[in-house]
Parts: C-alpha cells; structure tokens; sequence
C-alpha cells in the first residue's frame, strides 16, 4: 500500500484527483480479463481513493466544527436564532450566513448518510462556484430543500397527498413554509406542485451508472440554479519567436460565451401505497424511481436532441467540419475507422474516447486482416485503436441507404456538458385507477425537471456520416 500526504493539497486539486482515480478504476473495471500491470494499478489506485476519501471526511468534520463554532460565537457569517421550531438544537442560521448554513445542510445530509458523496460534491460546487446570485439561490435551495423536516413533510404528503399535511409537526410545516417561501422569490416555474427535497432531486442523484447511454460518465456535468449556464470557450493563444526589441503582436484570444439553456421535461412516475408508507426504505425506493422516469428520455436528448425545445445532442450538435464522410456510399469499411481518428486535432487526442451503437461494435469486431485474424481484438476489452470505446445505443446501429448514418463518435468529452438545473417539482396524484376506473392502490407523481446539453468546442468531435 502507497503512502499519500493530501494534508495540503486544495479542497480543489483532491476533488479534481479523485475524479481521475474514479475514471481510471472504472476503466479498468470494464475488462472482463485485465493484465496483470492493470490489476497492480488498479489496487495502487484503490488506495489511494480511499486515502483521499478519509481526508475528505477529515475536512467536512472539521468544517462542520467551524460552522457549529461560528454559530455559538456570534460569527456575523452565521448568526443564530434561538427557539426556531426548525433548527437542530435550537438554533438556526439567518440570511448573512446563509452559505454556512448551505454547507451545514449538505455536511448533515452527507454525514447521515441521506446524500452520497458525489451528491454532496454538487450540491456543494453549487454553494460555492458562479456569481453572486447563482451562489445566493443555491445556499437558499439547499437550505430549504435540504431540511431534514422538509423531507419528512414531503413524505407524509407522498403518502397520503389528501390528508398528509395534517400529520405534519411544526417544525415540518416551517421547513414546508420556507421552501415555499423559496420558490416563490428565487423560481420562475414556482407555482403548482411541490419541491423535491436536496436529497432526492435527480438533477444532484442522478448518475445513469446502469444505462447503456455513457455520456454522463464522460462528458462534463454542470449543476446549476439558473435558466441557463454559460462556458468560455477560446482557439487559444497564438506564441512567437520575437527579436529583441521588436514589438510583440496582438495574440489576444476570441472568446466565445454561448450560453446553453435548459428545458422542461416531465415524467409520471407511480408508485404503490406500501411504497409510500415504508418510511425505512422510502428515500431509497423514491429517487429510484424518479431517475429512471427521466432516464431514457434525457438519454436520447443528449445524443441526437434537436435543440429545439429539448437540450442539443452530441451528434446533432457536430457542423459539417466535425462529420468524416464514409470512403465508400453506404458502407462501413475498416479504413473509416482510422480515418475518423486520424481527423481529430492532436490538443483532443490524449482524452478522447469511442461510442457507438451496439450493432456497429460487433461489426467492426468481425473486420479481420488479409491474413483472417481479427483487426480489432482489444474491443472485447474496451478498447478501439488504443482509446476506450462506450455503448451508445441512442446512436444509429444500422446503415439505411436512404439516409446520412452516423455511426461512429470519437473526441474529447469533456468539451460536451450536460447541464442540469436543480428545484426539480413533482405533482402529487392522490389515487390511480386502471381501465375499468377502479382504483389500483397506487399513488402518482408527475414530475418536471429541467437540463440542456451542447457542445461547447465542435472541433474536440469527429463523426463517421455513411453518406
């Protein structure tokens, strides 16, 4: 086992360190038969996932020390007010030091259990990164939706929408006050329904690990508590040699702010009484849930949504530079294949990656050599030309001659975001009834959520088009 000293190493480095510890494990988890050099790698970076996840805990304990210090001193970041029926031990937070109190909501979600780390990382990236007023709406989201009794109220509505409100405790009836409160000053889409709690909103929980859609896990996720997020996007800057006292030339960048909306989409989710009052496995069995009723939805968006009241997908997005035309009409030959690799800039080539549909997989596993082996024999273990390949099953898997087929991504993911806007709202349904107009003994949540997607730099992309 290595030994790793993280004690001064910025909050900032050790998050961006885990995230690439996380994709190289899960790289290597991919193989059905790693080597034995990546079984060595793989437990060296085991390792050291976990030294970087004891200093993390160590910080958020020490963290949440200062804040509780903080609020007992009269720190003018966190003054306190006695007697609230919300707060825990008699305490609450006010305005001036409303990101404390963000942080402390998201430290007590995490440490409880109720929010995984990733989760918190966003919700806590939220708190802490963007403007003044995105930080403010983001502290006032978290606090209010991140109250454990706001939690605890939203669970009696779900289980009984009817009558739930009647079993609500003072202390649930502020929290639900508060976070209405909430979305009337800081949400446009304010009226009707109810606020998912923080530790139960896709937009923070959602990850797609068991989809067959990658781009979650390549591409880069951006939370935010806006109408839009917007990325700064430059060629570069162009250097030179310069003679001495000669004149330097202007190597000012061009800077490009296009910002990428969100849009509104929904989905129906039922669920069953028991669902509603097994109050032990209630959170787990509810966000399940909501994920996979926006799962495939956003799946197929993110791939070939037309940007058209619907977030801009991967392929979609790509202009006519980023396409590589097929060598042959409608057909898919082994020459294609490096083409599209031999097209992508040398500045994206180190991080890119594969995807492609299932079918076109298995058929560039079946291209052999002129001597019959197989060409590509590494896409058993992941792998195209020496850069992992992703299952993309929202890509075209067959060649339809009466059409463009784009068949084959390669580029650099992290040029693609996908956005997600927290405050996602649900419906409540208080009984369904099945095609006779009988009731089947389930509840309903319809729910609506908004995200975007788009490229942010079409050149980190190249696209084989099977004209």
């Amino acid at each position: 086992m290595g030994f790793w000293d993280y004690s001064k190493t910025s909050d900032t480095a050790l998050r961006n360190r885990s995230f690439e510890l996380r994709d190289r494990i899960d790289e290597v988890a991919a193989y059905e038969r790693p080597t034995a050099a990546q079984r060595v790698q793989l437990d060296e970076d085991l390792d050291e996932q976990r030294a970087i996840d004891a200093e993390r805990r160590v910080r958020r304990e020490r963290n949440l020390e200062k804040i509780r210090q903080a609020a007992t001193s009269g720190h003018p970041d966190y003054a306190v007010e006695r007697g609230s029926p919300s707060a825990d031990d008699g305490f609450r937070p006010q305005a001036a030091g409303v990101y404390g109190q963000a942080r402390r909501a998201i430290d007590t979600a995490a440490r409880s259990g109720d929010l995984a780390d990733d989760a918190a990382e966003k919700a806590t990236r939220l708190v802490d990164s963007g403007s003044t007023r995105e930080r403010t709406i983001a502290a006032q989201w978290a606090t209010a939706a991140g109250d454990p009794a706001y939690r605890s109220a939203f669970s009696k509505l779900l289980a009984d929408p009817q009558r739930g409100h009647m079993l609500w405790t003072d202390r649930e009836q502020a929290a639900f006050r508060r976070v209405e409160e909430f979305r009337a000053m800081s949400l446009t889409d304010a009226s009707g329904g109810f606020m998912v709690p923080m530790t139960l909103d896709p937009a923070i929980n959602l990850t797609s690990a068991g989809s067959i859609n990658p781009l979650r896990q390549i591409s880069r996720v951006v939370q935010t508590a806006t109408e839009s997020w917007t990325g700064i996007n430059s060629a570069g800057v162009t250097a030179e040699w310069l003679a001495e006292a000669t004149e330097a030339a202007d190597a000012s960048p061009t800077l490009d702010d296009e910002p990428i909306p969100v849009y509104k989409g929904d989905a129906f989710v039922p669920y069953s009484y028991e669902v509603g009052m097994d109050a032990v496995n209630f959170s787990e069995e509810i966000t399940r849930l909501l994920v996979d009723g926006a799962d495939q939805l956003m799946n197929t968006a993110y791939t070939v949504g037309t940007g058209s009241g619907q977030p801009t997908g991967i392929v979609t997005a790509l202009p006519g530079g980023s396409l590589v035309a097929s060598a042959v009409t409608d057909t898919f030959a082994k020459g294609d294949i490096y083409n599209v690799q031999n097209a992508l800039p040398p500045r994206f080539s180190a991080n890119a990656q594969w995807c492609a549909g299932l079918p076109i997989i298995n058929t560039m596993s079946q291209f052999e050599t002129t001597a019959g082996a197989r060409l590509f024999p590494e896409l058993s273990e992941g792998r195209l030309l020496n850069k992992p390949i992703n299952e993309l099953s929202n890509m075209d898997g067959v060649i339809n001659a009466t059409q463009d087929n784009k068949i084959l991504l390669y580029g650099d993911f992290r040029n693609f975001v996908i956005l997600d806007r927290i405050g996602t709202t649900v419906e409540l349904i208080p009984n369904l009834v099945g095609a006779n107009r009988r009731p089947t003994g389930q509840r309903g949540l319809f729910l609506w959520f908004r995200t975007g997607s788009d490229s942010l730099v079409d050149n980190a992309f190249r696209c084989l088009n099977v004209t």
